[in-house]
Order: structure tokens, then C-alpha cells, then sequence
């Protein structure tokens, strides 16, 4: 595939994948290539491979050889949630185990900037808010997964929350707890600092399961499973 190809399939790529995220293509519906094909004006060739892309992400599953935007139940979110902890959980410990001075001083100024927006938390929710923290919670893991030396891990944490982000309720679980998620993170950032490891990994643990449960009983509240 030469270089026009592989920019073409990006661009089916991209289209396809945000009109799952957006719910422009609902959990469970049928994606037929011919009709993409049509709708976004791009041939088959490039469309096949951005669907065998998705597919291989999750966000697509192949029932008796047709395509569809997956779909996931609880019993997926346990499994993804599960393998976050484990993932997640090791690069802690790497980081409390391997970080640096010049580490530690970038860990600082995260405290500091997470204590800042944990405070105007406390006076209520707005999008802005959250906005900004999801800019200062991914700058705080790129970093974790630099001072680990993982960039796999990375990847495959992007992948998992690609899929349980897709659902609404997954958005909606992490604004109901967002002081709460600022404050353990910089709890996370503190075990760091402190080189405590086994801290740093137990801290990830509690952190993640309890967003499990946030979910599914968010899921089961409202009868969204």
C-alpha cells in the first residue's frame, strides 16, 4: 500500500471510528462496506482496512462474517477493567520505583495544578472543569508512561479506554466523581514522590475498581445494559 493509500485509509479511518464514538452508529448495527463507501466517498480497498483496524481495537466485532459496532456488556467492562488494574497498576510501581529528580519536580507542579482545579471542584461541576482536567489527567499518565519506559502500555491503556469511553455512561460516572478523581490522582503522585511502590500500584487498584462499580451502577440505575 503506497503512501496516498494509507493517508486514504486514515481519513476512513478516522470518520468511521468517530461516528462510533459519537453514536452516529449505535452499538449492535450492521456496518456494510458498499454503504460507507458511498456515504464517505472513499472505494472499498481503504474502507476494508480501517474496519479491520476497528475491529482489531474492539469498537467492531464480526458476527458470521458481517460487521457491527460492538457491543459491550458488563461482563466486557469487568474484563477491560481487570486488565487496566494490572497494566496501570505495574506502571505506578515502575514510576515509584524508577523516577528521577528532575521526575519528581514535573510530579510537583502536577500537584499542583490537580490541587488547584480539585479546589474549584468543590464550588461544582462545569465542562470546562472537566475539560481541563482530562488535559491535566492525560499529561499526568503520558508522563507515568514515560518514567516507566512503556510506551506499550500506553498503547494498550489508549485502546482499553477507547472501548468503555464509548459508552455515555462511562463520561457520566467519571464527572459524578470528578473531585474525587482529582484527589486520587494526586494521591497517586504522592506515592510516587515517595518511591512507595507497592503504595503507588494499591492506590491504582482501589482507584480503578471503585470506577468499575461507579459504572455499573450507573449501568443498572438506569437500565442502560
Amino acid at each position: 500500500m503506497d503512501d496516498s493509500s494509507l493517508k486514504i485509509c486514515d481519513i476512513a479511518y478516522t470518520r468511521i471510528r468517530k461516528k462510533i464514538l459519537d453514536f452516529e452508529y449505535k452499538p449492535g448495527e450492521s456496518i456494510i462496506e458498499t454503504t460507507l463507501s458511498e456515504n464517505l466517498g472513499i472505494s472499498r480497498t481503504p474502507i476494508r482496512e480501517a474496519l479491520r483496524r476497528l475491529e482489531q481495537e474492539g469498537l467492531l466485532e464480526n458476527k458470521n462474517g458481517r460487521k457491527r459496532v460492538a457491543i459491550i456488556t458488563i461482563s466486557d467492562l469487568e474484563q477491560i477493567f481487570e486488565l487496566k488494574i494490572a497494566i496501570e497498576g505495574m506502571v505506578m510501581k515502575k514510576c515509584a520505583e524508577m523516577r528521577t529528580e528532575k521526575d519528581i519536580a514535573k510530579l510537583r507542579k502536577i500537584i499542583k495544578t490537580m490541587t488547584d482545579l480539585e479546589i474549584e471542584a468543590k464550588h461544582g461541576f462545569s465542562k470546562e472543569l472537566f475539560n481541563k482536567w482530562g488535559e491535566v489527567n492525560s499529561s499526568f499518565h503520558s508522563l507515568t508512561y514515560k518514567i516507566a519506559n512503556n510506551a506499550r502500555a500506553d498503547a494498550i491503556i489508549g485502546n482499553l479506554n477507547v472501548q468503555w469511553h464509548r459508552w455515555r455512561v462511562g463520561i457520566t460516572a467519571m464527572e459524578w466523581r470528578l473531585e474525587r478523581n482529582i484527589r486520587e490522582h494526586i494521591q497517586f503522585c504522592e506515592a510516587i514522590i515517595e518511591g512507595d511502590g507497592i503504595k503507588a500500584f494499591t492506590l491504582m487498584e482501589k482507584h480503578t475498581r471503585d470506577l468499575f462499580n461507579t459504572v455499573v451502577n450507573i449501568i443498572k440505575t438506569f437500565s442502560l445494559d
